[in-house]
């Protein structure tokens, strides 16, 4: 009979059987995983902002010229989005805290691929709505779920870097997609632009989350890259790098921190998404032409890549509680300026001063619930904060078309989105972080199971 493995060689055989084989050839094996299923994640959140909106805002003037809508209308696909997204976040933060985030985000990337396609067969506002609607609903619920939890549970100490490296292809997504529209327009018009924009997705995006896994110990490893232990008895489970807190839900929404920091980030997220999706309307406003536009806002992502290195570097060495303020002040000012942008230079000035100042907020938004409650429930946590943002982020851009469409002017609305950014910071910056509960390692166990 032969001798059965010591706990490390079953470690070891676990980790073969649960990882892509190709993850131990040279040179892959020398590098943590988890940065490998970061960069995986990085490519699913590029196939995600496909209806993002950005993209959106820079088909808007596509879709005026042909169909005749109004800014209004085409917002409200925004809203019916984000309602639908938050009734599809009560579900997907359980499943994905419990199984992981691979089919979650396989399944999603084909479904929002041939939700493009048949975009491009509309002729109704009522076929815009419901499919871009479902894509949006999609893309913010069920991928961008899965990110978070996906990198929250790998990292801890390097959390804000890795999330970072996922803002890459958010932001390369929001660079590349107008510019494919714009292609896709000169080739004959809003058809061409969403088939080219489903072949984008399906090459970026179908095959990365195949290497997802929910968590290093499913594995054999730790956060971080944090060395096992020499031997690992029966039944235990590898101990976990103190600096994580803890929290379940119930035990999350009483503290004080949970409500401001939703308050701060619901806030962002309804500014964010308004002015990202006015962004190409408002230059055109101003005299800008849309071919301009969407290259100011092509210029506005690329550094949004580097805004989102810099905001999760900025996180390892300032808390969340002071660096997310800090870039907001830095996005409130950039806002400023763009009330005053008419000319094609303040345009390209504002594209680098608010793409850096919005990019590094981004994760520093995304980790912020988990740096606070730590990792074993995010997803938990998520499904009970992502219906209020997404439906306030939905509402932001309706609301900013209503007031566009009856005043003819940006001006108003975005001096109330001045004043909305600075309540923001103030309200993270109150969000001191409460004393976490303690418990054993079978009890965190099954808090999280």
């Amino acid at each position: 009979m032969s001798e059965s493995p010591d706990p490390q060689s079953r470690l070891q055989l676990r980790r073969r059987e649960r990882l892509p084989g190709f993850l131990y050839a040279r040179p892959f094996r020398r590098v943590f995983a988890g940065w490998w299923i970061a960069a995986a994640a990085s490519m699913s959140s590029f196939a995600a902002v496909s209806f993002f909106n950005p993209v959106l805002g820079a088909i808007t003037p596509e879709l005026q010229a042909e169909y005749g809508w109004s800014t209004a209308s085409i917002a409200l696909t925004m809203v019916i989005g984000g309602i639908g997204g938050g009734v599809i976040a009560t579900f997907v933060g359980p499943i994905a805290d419990r199984h992981g985030p691979r089919m979650l985000m396989f399944s999603s990337v084909g479904v929002v691929a041939g939700l493009l396609v048949a975009l491009g067969f509309m002729s109704d506002l009522w076929q815009f709505l419901l499919l871009w609607g479902l894509g949006r609903g999609l893309t913010v619920a069920v991928i961008d779920i899965a990110v978070v939890v996906v990198i929250a549970n790998w990292f801890i100490r390097r959390r804000g870097s890795a999330m970072g490296l996922t803002m890459i292809g958010t932001r390369s997504g929001m660079m590349i997609f107008p510019l494919v529209i714009t292609a896709g327009i000169w080739l004959g018009g809003l058809r061409e632009a969403f088939l080219l924009m489903a072949l984008l997705v399906v090459a970026i995006g179908v095959l990365p989350p195949l290497i997802m896994r929910r968590r290093p110990e499913d594995v054999g490893l730790r956060p971080d890259g944090e060395r096992l232990r020499a031997s690992v008895t029966r039944g235990e489970t590898p101990s976990l790098l103190t600096s994580d807190p803890d929290w379940t839900v119930r035990e999350a929404v009483r503290t004080r921190a949970f409500w401001l920091l939703l308050i701060g980030t619901t806030i962002l997220m309804a500014v964010g998404g308004a002015v990202n999706f006015t962004f190409v309307s408002h230059m055109t406003q101003n005299g800008i032409d849309a071919d301009t536009a969407r290259s100011a806002l092509a210029l506005w992502a690329g550094m949004g890549i580097v805004g989102g290195v810099l905001g999760g570097e900025l996180r390892q060495r300032l808390a969340v509680r002071y660096s997310l303020p800090l870039v907001i002040c830095v996005t409130t000012s950039a806002i400023v300026w763009f009330i005053l942008t008419e000319t094609v230079w303040m345009a390209f000035v504002f594209a680098v001063w608010h793409g850096l100042a919005f990019g590094a907020q981004l994760p520093l938004n995304r980790i912020s619930f988990p740096d606070y409650f730590g990792r074993y429930s995010v997803g938990r946590i998520r499904s009970v904060t992502a219906p209020p943002q997404l439906l306030i982020n939905a509402f932001g851009p309706f609301v900013s078309g209503l007031v566009i469409d009856n005043r003819g002017s940006y001006d108003l609305i975005y001096m109330v989105f001045v004043g909305l950014l600075l309540t923001a910071a103030i309200s993270v910056l109150l969000a001191r972080p409460p004393e976490a509960p303690q418990r054993g390692a079978a009890n965190r166990s099954l808090a999280a199971d």
